[in-house]
């Protein structure tokens, strides 16, 4: 449906309520801490980082490089909106901190810099006055991105092409958005040039060092498991341990603004992969966007399958890959992530048409830039999954060349040259 010109998934419209009519009382209140957090004084030294309710993406990495190595020249806090989380890093003696706790509220005061995977918003946008912002994108785009996203159904093009009495309400309800970051991290020259864009920044402002999340496929990170999907990676280990002969298989669709989050929102069709994936000796491990309608599981909702995981959708995929033989996607960046393990991805981007003209256009020409075979239907699905688990792979060349385009650095050092770095850029002369 639409709303003053702006789309909303109908199975979102609750949550969207909440939020607004959240923000419409607390902001006012809000916005005189925000002036006041920039009297603070900044600590160049001390970084903050987090995801409300979740371990993941590039801050995890570089939180877990500075902790673990124990280094004395920066101190890295966890930010959480989950008490289970902050409990579980503390009893691993790592300093994280509920939001509203003393220390959830000293630490993004006091930080000279906010590490962020997404919108500042995610630790404390009203703490953050004055302190540098640092943005590690917690994937490597192929659809378009914050203000590069002009056409379609996504609220992004709402929110940054309003005007008027729209713009400034968009502005007083999510100031966040509208952040400027200082510094921007990235992987490849490639990104370095196409991230000036959709954050409206210099290209001087833009660092290529890697993403610390992939530091996992290069070498052993402690604490990564914290934040996946347990019961996965405890299968996934058991089957490793075993050296069984079957395959397996990660199913990580991206979200869509106008829903469809997945091909398999009908338990019929599910019912129908699980006996080829029997047949086939296949298990396949099905992890859904976070963002994703509740439509898919709804459809999976007391089923049982043989060969087929469900994955937490607001878990930690990454470290899950490495225990991978395959993966499926349609057009989610982490494709990208598995081209460093150079193992075959299948794609199957069911509704792309739709996807291109009403969600997200792409950044790239898609069949140019996904190294592996396509699938529009169920049937061309379990045969390019059957073929390729059989051994067919006509996509290594083509795997090396995507790879090395969006990868400067592949020695699992990601996680130490962002500390290294924007430890130096902090402390430069402006």
């Amino acid at each position: 449906m639409k709303f003053w010109n702006i789309y909303i998934d109908k199975n979102r419209i609750r949550k969207y309520l909440h939020r607004i009519i959240s923000n419409l009382f607390i902001n006012p209140v809000m916005y005189p801490v925000y002036a006041l957090s920039h009297l603070m004084p900044r600590d160049k030294n001390l970084w903050v980082c987090g995801i409300p309710r979740k371990f993941v993406w590039n801050s995890k990495y570089v939180f877990l490089e500075a902790n673990n190595q124990k280094r004395k020249d920066i101190k890295v806090v966890w930010i959480t909106r989950s008490r289970k989380i902050a409990r579980e890093l503390q009893a691993k003696k790592y300093p994280a901190y509920f939001w509203l706790s003393w220390q959830g509220i000293w630490y993004p005061l006091r930080a000279g810099c906010h590490l962020i995977d997404a919108s500042i918003e995610t630790i404390n946008f009203w703490l953050s006055g004055r302190a540098k912002i640092a943005l590690i994108w917690h994937g490597i785009p192929l659809k378009k991105i914050a203000q590069d996203v002009d056409k379609g159904k996504s609220l992004d093009v709402s929110l940054h092409r309003a005007r008027g009495l729209q713009q400034l309400l968009f502005r007083y309800l999510l100031p966040w958005r509208f952040v400027k970051p200082n510094y921007i991290f990235v992987t490849s020259a490639t990104f370095q040039e196409l991230s000036a864009s959709p954050f409206r920044v210099r290209a001087d402002q833009i660092f290529i060092t890697g993403f610390p999340k992939n530091d996992i496929y290069l070498r052993d990170v402690p604490g990564a498991d914290i934040g996946a999907d347990d019961s996965a990676l405890t299968k996934l280990r058991a089957l490793k341990a075993e050296q069984s002969s079957q395959k397996t298989i990660l199913y990580a669709p991206t979200w869509r603004d106008t829903g469809g989050d997945s091909f398999f929102e009908k338990s019929e069709d599910l019912a129908n992969l699980d006996e080829f994936l029997s047949r086939e000796n296949l298990i396949f491990f099905l992890k859904l966007h976070p963002l994703a309608q509740a439509k898919a599981a709804a459809a999976w909702k007391g089923k049982e399958y043989k060969n087929i995981l469900f994955v937490s959708p607001d878990s930690d995929a990454d470290p899950l890959l490495p225990f991978m033989d395959m993966l499926v996607t349609d057009y989610s960046g982490i494709y990208f992530e598995f081209l460093l393990l150079d193992r075959p991805v299948i794609f199957f981007p069911f509704d792309y048409e739709k996807y291109v003209t009403q969600d997200r256009e792409l950044y790239f020409e898609y069949n140019g830039i996904t190294p592996g075979p396509k699938a529009a239907t169920l049937p061309e699905f379990m045969e390019a999954l059957r073929k390729t688990s059989h051994g067919w792979d006509e996509y290594r060349g083509a795997r090396s060349r995507v790879r090395d385009m969006s990868y400067q650095y592949q020695d699992g050092k990601s996680a130490e040259r962002v500390c290294d770095l924007l430890l130096k850029l902090l402390h430069a002369k402006e």
